[in-house]
């Protein structure tokens, strides 16, 4: 990737033409290896997965948002939700459905506002939340309405309550570290 003739020479070649305007950087479950990356080279933006059970497993919230907060890049969050898997209204499907890196998810135990408000409350500049139904649309819309911002009380509290279900909120990040 930054080869003297690499993919980013092709994206920089790309934003100087002018079809590309901003550069960014993207990853699901290594965030010391995308901390390098920024490191490396001046990113305009950073998509990286961030939620309330983060904190508990190769955290972006620990080891990559400082380093982008500190260089002033464009942050957007994704994973918010999980596709569902850490809200309390979520149910694990049947046994022989799982996936075996997932074995026995839980009920979810948290609900979507306090997964919003988390995430919102953190240092970032977007959160995509992803919806399946103009229902869920218009209760976001209401639940950002009303939002401020959670204490640090408030935060640690919901990182707590997603610790049972962490491997389901985190199903995107790679567990073959030991953990």
């Amino acid at each position: 990737i930054f080869a003297a003739d690499g993919a980013m020479k092709a994206l920089e070649a790309a934003r100087s033409q002018g079809p590309v305007r901003f550069l960014g950087i993207t990853g699901h479950f290594e965030p010391l290896v995308l901390a390098r990356a920024l490191e490396r080279y001046p990113f305009d933006t950073i998509l990286m997965a961030v939620n309330a059970a983060d904190v508990h497993y190769l955290s972006f919230i620990k080891y990559l948002l400082p380093v982008a907060v500190a260089k002033g890049m464009g942050i957007i969050a994704m994973k918010l939700a999980t596709r569902g898997r850490m809200l309390s209204t979520w149910t694990p499907p049947p046994v022989e459905e799982q996936e075996a890196r997932l074995r026995t998810p839980l009920k979810g135990t948290i609900t979507i506002k306090e997964s919003l408000y988390y995430n919102c409350s953190l240092p970032v500049s977007t959160n995509i939340i992803g919806v399946d139904t103009v229902e869920q649309l218009e209760q976001n819309v209401q639940a950002a309405a009303a939002f401020t911002p959670l204490s640090s009380q408030e935060m640690a509290d919901l990182e707590y309550r997603t610790l049972p279900i962490v491997r389901q909120g985190l199903y995107f990040r790679r567990w073959d570290l030991g953990a």
